[in-house]
């Protein structure tokens, strides 16, 4: 479920929002374009993080009684709105004003320290009285995001210089695709553990029926 959330959060989505961003900003300049994009991409965002909770859902209702179905799902969209955010920064702000490769460097350091833990840390704080080990949700996400990530910077790279818009957007859905596995599969295995953890414990949290 995990990973199926992952899929269409990071594969079906874009296409939506390539589709959106392709009609909005017909005749724009460049500078536009960037801003809109941006905003696609930030509320993107919101949808993949509901789109991932709702299935994460469907697993962790029944292995976490007490777990408030409202309050995950605020958490994670916000917590990958966040991620999209600082992730478009920097070439947002390059395109818009022209910044150094510097100041780039300057945003992109805290800008990845975020995005690998904004949605294990609003996940894990979410759930920190029904498990007895939400640090290790953490750690699965982290982890998680470092497998995904290398896919939206690599495929881009192999894009010639001038490349039509149509091919960057092909990229990056097939990017957020590969990501989307790529997250869905480690997460989903972390998922597995933290209702292990509760099985054996000898003070365990979770009832099952």
């Amino acid at each position: 479920m995990c990973t199926l959330g992952e899929l269409i959060g990071f594969g079906g989505l874009p296409v939506l929002g390539a589709a959106i961003f392709l009609l909005l900003s017909a005749g724009m300049d460049s500078t536009n374009q960037a801003i809109l994009l941006y905003a696609v991409a930030v509320l993107g965002g919101l949808g993949e993080g509901t789109v991932l909770a709702l299935f994460q859902l469907r697993v962790l209702i029944r292995t976490l009684p007490g777990l408030n179905p409202r309050h995950w799902i605020f958490a994670t969209a916000v917590a990958a709105a966040i991620a999209w955010a600082v992730g478009m920064l920097a070439p947002t702000l390059d395109e818009v004003i022209g910044i150094s490769p510097g100041i780039q460097i300057a945003i992109w350091i805290p800008a990845s320290l975020l995005i690998l833990l904004s949605i294990g840390v609003a996940q894990a704080w979410v759930i920190r009285r029904l498990v007895n080990n939400p640090v290790s949700w953490v750690i699965g996400n982290s982890l998680a995001w470092l497998a995904g990530l290398p896919w939206t910077f690599a495929l881009p790279a192999l894009l010639p210089d001038g490349a039509p818009i149509a091919w960057w957007v092909t990229t990056f859905v097939v990017a957020g695709i590969l990501m989307g596995l790529s997250v869905g599969l480690v997460t989903g295995v972390f998922l597995m553990r933290l209702r292990v953890i509760q099985q054996v414990s000898n003070r365990p949290l979770v009832q099952n029926n």
